[in-house]
């Protein structure tokens, strides 16, 4: 598999694609470096395997697509960035995968009620508002069609604040983390969401919500400790929380 070795997609992408950021550059040679092996434990770890139709909401590059791909039968990404898509796209043709890539925004999706088995977003909800969001979700899946994400808590945020993490010469994490925080009490006292802006999300906030607009079986944990297969092994890429504080989590549901 191409993308068990590392230096291959890092030497073929790295140094001959225009990135738009710094961060962008450090971003895609950080997820690039890491196993294949990892995204395929997780997609088994939260049986999303052997669905007819499954959206990646959000894929970026598509370090997360493959591996859907590698399991269910038809898959389709949308970004709202026709750069990342673009990239994704040639290292999927490099993998003999061939998802269906879009442009598109999770806060309203282009496709029809009803229409997939599955849909997948990691780490993107929270760029968006969330309720927005989860309503589309719910939306387009199919009944007892299954939802998983991956979102920020306010660990994250305060980690960031201390830490500086992923900090690049065009991108600061601590005013990042502050600006997250702001936005976050404004949007629960507003309910309206800063375009370009993130939220940290509460896990009983946003899980109370999912029941609310028709979710069932909702399970939430920190990142990469749910597990619907038995005999898988378990990876998570961020502690449990940071001071305490609900850090990095993961949200599964049923329509």
């Amino acid at each position: 598999m191409i993308l068990s070795d590392d230096n291959y997609v890092l030497d073929t992408f790295t140094n001959k694609l225009q990135f738009t950021s710094e961060l962008e550059k450090q971003f895609f040679t950080r997820i690039y470096t890491t196993p294949r092996e990892v995204y395929d434990s997780r997609i088994k770890q939260i049986n999303f395997i052997d669905k007819k139709n499954v959206l990646d909401a959000g894929c970026g590059y598509g370090q997360w697509t493959i591996s859907l791909s590698n399991f269910n039968k038809n898959v389709c990404a949308i970004d709202l960035d026709p750069n990342k898509l673009k990239i994704a796209k040639k290292i999927s043709t490099l993998e003999s995968k061939y998802p269906l890539y879009g442009v598109g925004n999770i806060e309203n999706l282009p496709f029809n009620d009803n229409q997939f088995d599955a849909v997948f977003s990691y780490s993107v909800i929270y760029w968006t508002d969330y309720k927005k969001s989860l309503r589309e979700f719910y939306r387009v899946l199919k009944p007892k069609g299954f939802i998983y994400f991956v979102a920020n808590g306010l660990g994250w945020s305060i980690f960031n604040l201390f830490s500086g993490h992923s900090s690049a010469s065009d991108y600061n994490a601590r005013k990042v983390a502050i600006d997250t925080i702001f936005q976050t009490f404004r949007y629960s006292l507003t309910g309206k969401k800063k375009k370009n802006s993130s939220l940290f999300l509460s896990p009983k906030k946003v899980s109370d919500f999912m029941r609310n607009i028709g979710f069932k079986n909702v399970m939430i944990a920190e990142e990469g400790h749910l597990k619907l297969l038995d005999n898988v092994k378990t990876s998570s890429f961020y502690p449990k929380k940071y001071f305490g504080l609900d850090n990095v989590f993961e949200i599964w549901g049923e329509k």
